[in-house]
């Protein structure tokens, strides 16, 4: 490669690992009320069918929640707080998926070069080794074998999670966003930690004092930490194979094609056809299809909505 090219390289991977906020315009909110929040996903027209599915449209505003609403639970009407649960997270779920693809691009990018050249640049050599060690890759290969390995592993697991299949293990996991995990801790899927007081301390469990329930500062890095753990884990490398099938046949990720992955993943009986059936009956595919679109709400907010927002 010459060295014109390797520098636009140089220069993509720059401007891709950049945050995502210079970008794209985005909302973030904290410590709001579902009121206050009705009347911005009103203001910016986030409604649709069943008054999240955004049909035909297939595109959500990027209006990010740290947490849930501080009187959420308060919400009676279990039909209009699930429908709020999920427009709360598919946002979050689809730019987690955004960025995950950012980073399947530079690894693709890094895998055309390699096969170019049969070597690797400084430059991209240290990307490889920093996405390797983040996705949890091991192996005691060295040059031209170990960067040949490390690219075929993070081309196997840098990969979309459908956000419909997040939105919904984080509704079974936290009983729509009712618990007590989410309410103290931000956490959707009740990740642990182990031999730490970190976190916090399971009800009813006073026997087992070696672990905690992980704890977040914000909805997003829960949902993020646990996209990382479904595509590094061990746990998970069924998933991550029967995800590498469907693209080698060109195929659309959806959730409920990913749900039986998680058989063996959980000790209460039928969870993947719980999982199932949540995603089907409220229709999440949809999601899948979707996509983030800054110009949903490039109209501001009036003065009486600014105090609201960030």
């Amino acid at each position: 490669m010459n060295k014109n090219k390797r520098f636009i390289f140089i220069l993509f991977l720059f401007l891709s690992l950049a945050p995502t906020i210079l970008n794209a315009q985005e909302i973030v909110l904290d410590k709001i009320s579902v009121a206050e929040l009705e009347k911005i996903y009103q203001f910016y027209n986030y409604t649709g069918e069943k008054g999240y599915l955004r049909i035909p449209e297939y595109t959500y505003p990027p209006i990010y929640l740290k947490s849930f609403p501080t009187d959420y639970t308060s919400v009676q009407d279990e039909k209009k707080r699930n429908a709020l649960f999920i427009k709360i997270l598919t946002p979050l779920a689809m730019k987690i998926n955004e960025e995950i693809q950012k980073e399947r691009t530079q690894i693709e990018q890094i895998a055309t070069n390699f096969r170019q050249e049969k070597d690797l640049s400084k430059q991209e050599s240290l990307l490889l080794e920093d996405k390797a060690k983040k996705y949890d890759i091991f192996t005691r290969l060295q040059g031209y074998q170990r960067n040949r390995y490390l690219i075929k592993e993070l081309l196997k697991r840098v990969d979309s999670i459908p956000p419909s299949f997040l939105i919904a293990i984080a509704a079974m996991e936290t009983n729509w966003g009712t618990s007590r995990i989410v309410k103290e801790g931000n956490a959707l899927y009740k990740q642990l930690t182990w031999y730490t007081n970190q976190g916090l301390k399971p009800q009813g469990e006073d026997e087992d004092n070696s672990y905690r329930i992980a704890t977040y500062p914000d909805l997003y890095t829960s949902m993020q930490n646990f996209a990382l753990k479904l595509n590094s884990s061990v746990s998970f490398e069924h998933l991550r194979g029967y995800r590498q099938k469907i693209r080698y046949f060109n195929s659309q990720l959806s959730g409920t094609t990913f749900a039986h992955t998680l058989l063996w993943n959980s000790p209460l009986q039928n969870y993947a056809g719980i999982l199932e059936y949540t995603i089907a009956y409220y229709e999440l595919n949809v999601i899948d299809k979707s996509r983030l679109d800054s110009k949903i709400i490039k109209k501001p907010l009036p003065q009486e909505l600014q105090k609201i927002k960030m």
